[in-house]
């Protein structure tokens, strides 16, 4: 995994999730959404392969399974994989703290 450090503008906003809020982060490009669990922070790439909605106005539960706004369609924000049995995959992320600087790892 690669870990790339965030700016302190994207550091702010993740503090600021309220558990299971869902956000919208854009780094190097990547249009990502982002959540608060218990474990940690989670993203997965924020456009659904269905329609194309964006996943950050959805909603999220406490297992951090992510429903698409627009035809429900729900993914595991810590995998990227489908919650419906199908076999949609999205890109997913991983957030850590490191001597107080909050770094995005993906592959």
């Amino acid at each position: 995994m690669q870990w790339h450090e965030l700016s302190d503008d994207s550091k702010q906003l993740l503090e600021q999730l309220k558990m299971q809020q869902l956000a919208k982060l854009t780094f190097d490009g990547k249009v990502i959404c982002v959540t608060k669990l218990e474990d940690g922070l989670f993203g997965i790439h924020n456009t659904c392969p269905h329609a194309g909605a964006q996943f950050h106005h959805g909603h999220c539960n406490k297992k951090g399974i992510v429903g698409c706004p627009l035809h429900g369609y729900k993914f595991d924000i810590k995998t990227g994989r489908s919650a419906d049995g199908n076999n949609y995959k999205i890109a997913h992320y991983h957030f850590k703290i490191e001597d107080d600087k909050l770094y995005i790892g993906f592959k």
